[in-house]
C-alpha cells in the first residue's frame, strides 16, 4: 500500500507501452560505436519500492478512526397508514424575530399520553430542639434620695483652712500638669474650628479633557434676514432667561460700502430676538436706519433697547407693546429651577405669521449733534449713579433707574446721553410725572436727541484724536432682586457720590489702550472748559482693539484684545500690562471674562477657534482650544443661567449664532479662587514694579556711564589740545632760532658778541 508508484495512462498506446515494455538490446555501447549504429533510447522503468519505515504517523491515523464502543441501536419509525399523503399545515414566521435565523422548537405537553409518577413517602421534622435557660435580672430597689438646690456657704476661716490644707495642695500638684498641657494645646490649636470647612474644594479640577470641552446646545440663523451677513453684537435679556438678541451687518469693506451707498438698497437693518423655545423663528425684529454695530438692553427696564448705527446715530426702541411675544408663564415658576435653558423661556403658542413683527425705532439722535462716524460701543450708566448734566460729576440716583448712556465712536469722541426730556420741554402733571404722548412716549427725542456732554480724545504727541473701538467704565450695574417698573419722570437733583470714579478706558482702531477722565477742566489760557488730556496711553496691540472689558470680580482688572495678542491691565498701574501674551499666528477677533470663575476668560480667533484660558492652571498657554465654526468669530457673550450652569454665545461671520454650554469645571470656582487670583495679580504688580525699577536703574547706570565716557573724552581732548599748543609753540620757537641763525650767517644781522 505504501511506497508504490502508479501510472495514469491517457491513451491506449501509453497503456500498451506500460504493459509490454520493449526488450533491451544486448549489444554493448562500444560495439555500437564501432559499427556506427544508433543506440536505442533507454526506456524508464518502474523503480523498486523500498521497505517502509515507521515514523509515528500511523498512530495519528489510528486515533482518527472511529471505533464502536457498543452495538448500534436500530430504530424503526412508522406512522399510521391513514396519515399518508395528508396536507401539511404551515404558518408564517418573521425571519427578523429569529436569532441568527435559528428556529427553536420548545417542548410542550402532549395530551395524547401521560407519564405516571411513582409515589414516594417522605417525612419532615418541623420542630427544632428546645432548651431551658434561666437568668437572674438585677432588681432595682426603691430608695429615698435628696438633691441640694441651695448653695453651701462657708465662712472665711473654713475657706482659708481648706485652701491651706494638704488635700488642696495634693489636688493642685496633681491637676497643674494637666491644666498646663491643656492651655498649651489651646494656644497651639483652636479646638472649636471646623477643619472640614477649610478643606479645599478640588472637585472643580478636570481630570479628563472630554469633561472640559464645550458642548453646543443650540444654533440660530435666519435664512431670510441673516443671509450674507455677519453678527456684529450679542446681548442677553437681563431678566428673562433663554432670550438673546443679535444684530446683523453687511460684510463690506469701507470702499465697498461707499460704492454701495449711492445705490438703492432695499435690505433691512435689523436686530433679531431669539428664544431657546423656538430655534427656527425669531420672536421679534427691531428695525434701524443702518447696520447696528452695538446695542444694549436697559438693565432696569428691559423693554428699552439702545443701539449704535454705522452712520453715527443712536437709536432707541421700546418693545413694551410686544410683551406678549416674550413673557414668562406665571404658572410655571418652578421651571426656573431647571437647568435646561429651553424650560426657562415660555412663549405664546399663537399661530405664527410669515415672520415675527418688525418694531420700528421710537427715537433717533440728531445727525448734526451726534457722532460723525460709526458708533463702535455704548453702555448704560448703572442705575445707582448718574452723571450731572452741568459739571459731569457723579451723583447718587435715588430712583434706581437707568436713564443715561455713554457712546464711543471712531470719530474720536465720547458722548453722554439722557433719555429723559430736556428741562425746557418738560410738562409735569398733577401726579408729579411728566406728561408724554401715548402713541410715542419718546417722541420728544426723535431727531432732536443730542448729548449733554462731549468728551474729545486728542492725541498728546501729535495732531489728531483717538478713534474709539471699545469703551469701559469702573462702575458696575448692581444686581437687584426684582425689576422695578420705570416711568418717565423728572430728573431729581442727587447728592454727590464720594469716591466715585470718573475715569474711562478705551481701545482704539490703532491698537492703543487709553485711560482718561471725562470731567472737563478749565483752560488756563482761554478760560473755557475743555476735555482733559489722557492720563495714560500705550500701543499694546498691532491691530484694532476688539475688547476692553473689566473683570466681574475685580473692577480694577481690565482685559484688552486686539490684533494678534491680548493683555491684562490694572487700573492705576501705568508702567505696563500685568500679563501680555505672545503674538499668535491668527488674528484675535473677540474676548470676554467668565461670569462664574475669576481666573477664566475666552479668546476668539479669525479661523473659528476658541481659546479658554485659566490663569490658575497655566498662564503661558490656553487651557483648552476648541474649533467652533469654519468662518471667523465676530462676537462673544457669556451668561449665567444659575450657579451650576453657564452658557456662552458666539456669533460668526456667516450670520449664525452658536450657544455653547460650559462644562462643570468652567462654571464652578474653587473655594478660594478669588483669594488666589487676587494674590496672583498682586504678585504681577510687584513683579512689574521690580522690572520697572530695574529698568530705571539700568537706564540711570547707562546714563552715568555715557556721561563718564563723555567727560573722559572731553578731558582727553582738552589734554590733547594743551599738548598740541605746547608743541606748536616749541616748533615756532625753533623756527625763530633757525631763522635768526640763517640771517646771522648771511650777514643780515649781527650775531651775539663773545
Amino acid at each position: 500500500m505504501y511506497g508504490e508508484n502508479f501510472y495514469v495512462c491517457v491513451t491506449e498506446e501509453a497503456k500498451a507501452l506500460v504493459l509490454n515494455p520493449p526488450v533491451k538490446a544486448e549489444e554493448s555501447s562500444q560495439e555500437k560505436k564501432e559499427e556506427g549504429e544508433e543506440a536505442l533510447e533507454q526506456i524508464p522503468t518502474t523503480p523498486v519500492p523500498k521497505e517502509w519505515q515507521s515514523h509515528g504517523s500511523e498512530a495519528e491515523i489510528e486515533d482518527g478512526h472511529i471505533h464502536q464502543s457498543r452495538p448500534l441501536f436500530h430504530y424503526v419509525l412508522s406512522k399510521k397508514r391513514r396519515l399518508f399523503c395528508q396536507p401539511c399545515t404551515l404558518s408564517d414566521s418573521n425571519a427578523g424575530d429569529r436569532v441568527e435565523g435559528h428556529v427553536d422548537i420548545l417542548s410542550h405537553e402532549d395530551g395524547a399520553f401521560s407519564v405516571k409518577r411513582m409515589e414516594m413517602d417522605m417525612g419532615v421534622q418541623t420542630f427544632i430542639e428546645t432548651t431551658s435557660v434561666e437568668c437572674q435580672p438585677e432588681w432595682m430597689s426603691h430608695c429615698n434620695m435628696a438633691v441640694q438646690y441651695t448653695p453651701q456657704s462657708l465662712s472665711a476661716e473654713e475657706v482659708a483652712r481648706l485652701q491651706e490644707g494638704e488635700e488642696m495642695a495634693a489636688f493642685l500638684k496633681k491637676a497643674c500638669p494637666r491644666i498646663e498641657l491643656s492651655l498649651q494645646q489651646n494656644e497651639i490649636m483652636n479646638l472649636f474650628v471646623d477643619d472640614y470647612k477649610n478643606l479645599p474644594d478640588t472637585s472643580w479640577i478636570s481630570g479628563n479633557k472630554s469633561d472640559s470641552s464645550l458642548n453646543e446646545y443650540q444654533s440660530f440663523t435666519d435664512w431670510q434676514f441673516c443671509e450674507n451677513k455677519m453678527i456684529t453684537y450679542i446681548d442677553w435679556h437681563p431678566t428673562s432667561k433663554g432670550i438673546i438678541a443679535v444684530s446683523c451687518g453687511h460684510r463690506h469693506s469701507f470702499d465697498e460700502s461707499v460704492e454701495l451707498y449711492a445705490k438703492t438698497n432695499v435690505s433691512l437693518h435689523l436686530i433679531l430676538l431669539w428664544s431657546f423655545a423656538d430655534p427656527i423663528h425669531p420672536q421679534l425684529f427691531l428695525e434701524a436706519p443702518d447696520d447696528v454695530l452695538c446695542f444694549k438692553f436697559n438693565p432696569s427696564n428691559p423693554n428699552q433697547i439702545i443701539g449704535g448705527c454705522a452712520n453715527g446715530q443712536v437709536v432707541l426702541w421700546d418693545i413694551e407693546e410686544h410683551q406678549d411675544k416674550i413673557q414668562i408663564n406665571k404658572g410655571q415658576e418652578g421651571l426656573l429651577e431647571r437647568t435646561t435653558p429651553s424650560h426657562l423661556a415660555i412663549f405664546n403658542m399663537e399661530p405664527k405669521l410669515d415672520h415675527a413683527p418688525i418694531v420700528r425705532h421710537c427715537a433717533l439722535s440728531s445727525i448734526e449733534q451726534g457722532h460723525k462716524m460709526a458708533v463702535a460701543d455704548l453702555l448704560w450708566v448703572p442705575d445707582h449713579i448718574e452723571v450731572c448734566t452741568k459739571t459731569a460729576s457723579v451723583l447718587d440716583n435715588s430712583r434706581a433707574q437707568c436713564n443715561q448712556l455713554i457712546s464711543g465712536s471712531i470719530d474720536g469722541t465720547i458722548m453722554f446721553w439722557d433719555t429723559r426730556p430736556p428741562s425746557q420741554q418738560r410738562r409735569i402733571t398733577n401726579a408729579g410725572k411728566l406728561a408724554v404722548d401715548t402713541d410715542n412716549p419718546y417722541g420728544y427725542l426723535d431727531l432732536q436727541w443730542k448729548p449733554f456732554l462731549k468728551v474729545q480724545l486728542p492725541r498728546p504727541d501729535n495732531p489728531g484724536s483717538f478713534s474709539v473701538s471699545r469703551l469701559s467704565i469702573k462702575d458696575k450695574q448692581q444686581v437687584r432682586a426684582k425689576t422695578q417698573e420705570t416711568t418717565i419722570t423728572e430728573a431729581p437733583e442727587g447728592k454727590l457720590v464720594e469716591g466715585a470714579s470718573t475715569k474711562y478706558y478705551i481701545g482704539t482702531e490703532d491698537g492703543e489702550i487709553v485711560c482718561g477722565d471725562w470731567v472737563p477742566t478749565k483752560d488756563s489760557e482761554s478760560g473755557k472748559l475743555i476735555s482733559p488730556k489722557p492720563e495714560f496711553y500705550s500701543r499694546a496691540h498691532c491691530g484694532a482693539v476688539c475688547c476692553v472689558e473689566r473683570s466681574p470680580f475685580f473692577r480694577d482688572i481690565i482685559l484688552s484684545v486686539g490684533g494678534w495678542n491680548f493683555a491684562i491691565w490694572k487700573e492705576g498701574v501705568y508702567s505696563n500690562a500685568l500679563v501680555k501674551s505672545y503674538n499668535f499666528s491668527i488674528v484675535l477677533t473677540a474676548g470676554t471674562w467668565s461670569t462664574t470663575r475669576p481666573g477664566v476668560f475666552f479668546i476668539a480667533k479669525e479661523n473659528g477657534t476658541l481659546d479658554v484660558w485659566d490663569l490658575l492652571d497655566k498662564s503661558h498657554e490656553p487651557f483648552l482650544t476648541q474649533n467652533i465654526c469654519s468662518v471667523s468669530i465676530t462676537s462673544i457673550a457669556p451668561y449665567s443661567l444659575s450657579s451650576q450652569q453657564a452658557m456662552l454665545a458666539l456669533g460668526d461671520a456667516g450670520g449664525t449664532l452658536h450657544i455653547f454650554q460650559l462644562p462643570w469645571s468652567l462654571c464652578n470656582p474653587s473655594s478660594k479662587e478669588i483669594v488666589h487670583m487676587e494674590a496672583f495679580f498682586d504678585r504681577e504688580v510687584k513683579k512689574l514694579e521690580f522690572v520697572t525699577e530695574r529698568a530705571e536703574l539700568r537706564a540711570r547706570a547707562k546714563r552715568d556711564k555715557d556721561s563718564a565716557t563723555q567727560n573722559a573724552v572731553k578731558e582727553e581732548s582738552k589734554d590733547a589740545l594743551v599738548s598740541s599748543e605746547a608743541n606748536a609753540k616749541k616748533m615756532y620757537e625753533d623756527y625763530l632760532a633757525m631763522e635768526r641763525a640763517l640771517l646771522i650767517q648771511l650777514g643780515v644781522i649781527e650775531g651775539p658778541k663773545d
